[in-house]
């Protein structure tokens, strides 16, 4: 069982780490995920003791809440106030430096000193929480980022009031060069330490905010509230109260709230958020309606039948939100070299002061180096390095229609070398079609057989019978024979239809020429079934599942990027390589089972890494298998338990954008994570003086403060590039349903005024379903056809 809380005062991945590590100290936690850029803390406990986990967080220096706490006009308001106090106290300590004349009291030396302490103290006091938090880390061995900032500005602070107690003295002695040493207080950068962090942190956390706008759009995407039909009369609920089994009501432009079945109405929704398809829907009774698309126009009721997180639009939002909190293993490698690094720090800044401090003997000299050794650090930018741009790349994923379970799977796909593919309803559109039958009592047999049968080539002869409107015949013994066809009696006749495997397996003789005609036939990649009985064949039909149109294209794509693409089918060999060679498919394995495809699977995996493609229901065992395992979906075939990645849009440019989109997520961890390291390493050595002796360079404190918090704006806004990224798209056509359409004079009509509009290459009329559909996704060239054909006297929609 996952348990969600919030965690309020993390800033770095020291914290992550410290979080983490004593969450997992409780009794009965199995597993602890912290996410540094939502705050999320997600444990795996089955019997979590809740007083226990307040305890173990509260001593660690933080708080956590069921519901995230947002306090942001508060924060902005406080940092505004702390900028103009910045401002006066600059004013105050370096106006005459600029050549800003002081006001008079201001010039006397220990009114100017305690000016600045009273300025610089009340911005101590606002920003308190640094040294609270930062102080309370530091004594219980676990710094942080607001360990190195409380020390460097109390450093900084309690430098100034030593400072002033040495200029009150020397004022008192007359000691001018008493009063001239100490003249430097320090109190600027106590304060404006504290300032330009949280300048950082707000630009930060305003780029946090960013990364996550996919998943809060698609948070918005569902009604709120629903309108239910009790006892005849609407109702209006909270969506989250609506019952499997209710009747919702949809009105022309409402968003449909839950996923159902249509009882009543028809009308065109618009399913792009979900599918991403942009041409609008129609649909009548008995079809599905998915939650979050919209009703264009029309009127319907519809049955709810997934309700709650069951939802498809939650279920995708849970997906997005689980990947997003996720850890690939480069960001759990990061999180322990993070969790060390506030005490490399520390070391450092100590070494370097006592090395100064005997070098110079000057005790402002090597405490300037100590502070800005300490503050110049940045553990932010380690620990959002590499969840920041995993939380952008799984927004764009979702955006994209591509939803990933885990973190872990940017890191796999990009380095995938094969892709294998099932044939059926991946390459193909899975949707066979009869071609050729014996005669119409041979299909009525075979019909009556299949019907009972799940199978995609049953499915095909179902709509074909239908469509002839063949006689409903009662079957009984019906079964499946695995790898072979189904059986079943009719009028006391027992009869199988099935493949060449199944009339080798009852004996039946004769079957040199049906042999050949299948073979023949697979080689055009046609399948064949055949219809028997105990002592003879009667009746053959064939069947073609048509290549998608995409599969080349893709499979060229992935070609170009190195990976060796391999197809699967339970097919016959003939037909597989008819397939393999018109696709250009390196490799095959065919007449492979279902129960066969895990092992094969694991049989190629030995070459290195794979990706495996398939439904996500017959394949959910190969799937499995896979190192990585991509199911395409359709809206709501979200085959989350087999797979790791669900493409929603029903075509295979999901495989090539998900995997250049890994590609592109890693680059950018890995351009993080450079410049973690690199701006820590250089950073720190500069401030602690390395080129002191050999140029003259030294970073001034508030410096170093401004550098440190900019490091991590930098990581937030490098990540942030993810979105620029362009995934292959389908070639959408435009459907139109045209109720006006009535008989073959309509379509002659109809005809005549598509091929008059400029840029219209090719159109297809279907009076059955009154539809027009336009082969082309230039919306002026839409338009202008819809235009004249509304001139013509045919409204469409």
């Amino acid at each position: 069982m996952k348990n969600k809380y919030y965690v309020e005062g993390m800033t770095c991945a020291a914290c992550v780490s410290t979080v983490e590590s004593c969450v997992k100290s409780l009794p009965d936690v199995k597993d602890v995920s912290v996410n540094l850029v939502t705050t999320e803390l997600v444990i795996t406990s089955d019997n979590l003791d809740e007083t226990k986990l307040y305890e173990a967080i509260y001593k660690a220096g933080y708080k956590i809440n069921k519901e995230k706490k947002v306090n942001e006009n508060k924060g902005n308001k406080k940092l505004i106030i702390a900028i103009i106090i910045s401002i006066l106290l600059m004013y105050v300590s370096m106006g005459e430096m600029f050549g800003i004349p002081l006001i008079g009291f201001l010039k006397e030396k220990i009114v100017n000193a305690l000016v600045q302490m009273i300025l610089s103290l009340s911005i101590i006091i606002m920003y308190f929480k640094y040294y609270k938090v930062g102080f309370r880390r530091l004594f219980q061995l676990k710094p942080n980022m607001d360990s190195l900032v409380s020390v460097g500005s109390c450093s900084s602070f309690i430098y100034g009031i030593i400072s002033i107690i040495f200029i009150y003295v020397g004022m008192k002695n007359n000691d001018v060069e008493l009063i001239k040493s100490y003249s430097n207080l320090y109190f600027d950068s106590a304060s404006m330490i504290l300032v330009l962090v949280s300048i950082g942190k707000t630009i930060e956390q305003k780029s946090k905010l960013k990364t996550m706008d996919s998943i809060t759009k698609l948070m918005k995407l569902a009604p709120q509230e629903s309108i239910i039909k009790v006892n005849n009369e609407e109702k209006i609920v909270l969506t989250k109260d609506v019952k499997e089994g209710d009747i919702v009501v949809c009105k022309q432009g409402m968003g449909i709230s839950v996923d159902g079945v249509i009882v009543n109405g028809a009308g065109s929704f618009d399913e792009s958020s979900i599918t991403g398809e942009s041409i609008p829907v129609y649909k009548k009774v008995k079809d599905n309606v998915i939650s979050s698309s919209m009703l264009l126009n029309g009127y319907v009721e519809y049955e709810a039948t997934k309700v709650g997180e069951d939802s498809t639009i939650n279920t995708i939002i849970r997906l997005v939100n689980e990947a997003s909190n996720s850890k690939a293993p480069i960001s759990r490698f990061v999180d322990k070299v993070a969790g060390k690094f506030t005490f490399v720090v520390i070391g450092i800044a100590l070494i370097s002061f006592l090395v100064f401090m005997i070098l110079e003997g000057s005790f402002e000299f090597a405490l300037n180096i100590f502070i800005s050794v300490l503050v110049v650090s940045c553990p932010c930018a380690l620990g959002l390095a590499t969840p920041i741009a995993i939380m952008v790349g799984t927004g764009v994923c979702a955006k994209n229609g591509i939803l990933i379970k885990d973190a872990e799977v940017f890191e796999t796909l990009a380095e995938v070398k094969t892709v294998v593919f099932d044939k059926t309803g991946t390459l193909t559109n899975g949707k066979p079609e009869v071609i050729d039958y014996t005669n119409k009592d041979v299909l009525e047999l075979i019909y009556n057989i299949e019907r009972l049968s799940s199978h995609p080539l049953a499915n095909a002869i179902t709509r074909k019978a239908e469509e002839l409107k063949l006689d409903v015949r009662e079957v009984k013994n019906f079964s499946n024979i695995p790898g072979e066809g189904v059986m079943g009696m009719i009028d006391e006749v027992m009869y199988y239809v099935g493949n060449l495997q199944l009339l080798k397996s009852l004996n039946i003789e004769n079957i040199n020429g049906i042999e050949e005609l299948i073979n023949q036939n697979s080689k055009e990649g046609i399948s064949v079934l055949s219809l028997a009985n105990d002592k003879e064949v009667l009746g053959l039909i064939k069947l073609r599942d048509e290549i998608k149109e995409t599969s080349v294209e893709i499979i060229n794509d992935l070609h170009k990027a190195g990976i060796e693409v391999v197809m699967l089918t339970g097919d016959k060999t003939e037909t597989a390589e008819f397939i393999s060679n018109k696709l250009g498919i390196d490799r095959y394995y065919a007449e492979v089972l279902p129960q066969d495809k895990q092992s094969v699977v694991k049989e190629i995996k030995k070459s290195g890494m794979l990706a495996m493609v398939g439904d996500g229901v017959n394949d959910a065992i190969a799937l499995t298998e896979a190192d990585i395992g991509i199911a395409i979906g359709g809206g709501t075939d979200i085959a989350i338990d087999s797979s790791d990645v669900v493409l929603l849009h029903n075509d295979l440019y999901g495989v090539v954008n998900v995997i250049n989109l890994s590609k592109k997520v890693m680059k950018n961890i890995i351009v993080n994570l450079f410049w973690a390291f690199f701006y820590n390493i250089i950073g720190i050595g500069l401030a602690a003086g390395v080129l002191y002796y050999v140029n003259g360079l030294l970073l001034n404190p508030m410096i170093c403060a401004l550098a440190m918090s900019f490091s991590s704006v930098f990581v937030c806004t490098n990540a942030l590039r993810i979105n620029l990224f362009k995934g292959k798209e389908v070639k959408r056509m435009k459907k139109l349903t045209v109720p006006t359409m009535a008989c073959m004079h309509c379509v002659k009509r109809i005809d005549e005024v598509l091929k008059k509009v400029k840029g219209l290459e090719k159109y297809s009329i279907v009076l059955e379903d009154k539809s027009v559909t336009l082969d082309t996704d230039n919306e002026k060239v839409i338009n202008k056809a819809i235009q004249e054909l509304k001139k013509a006297g045919y409204d469409c929609e």
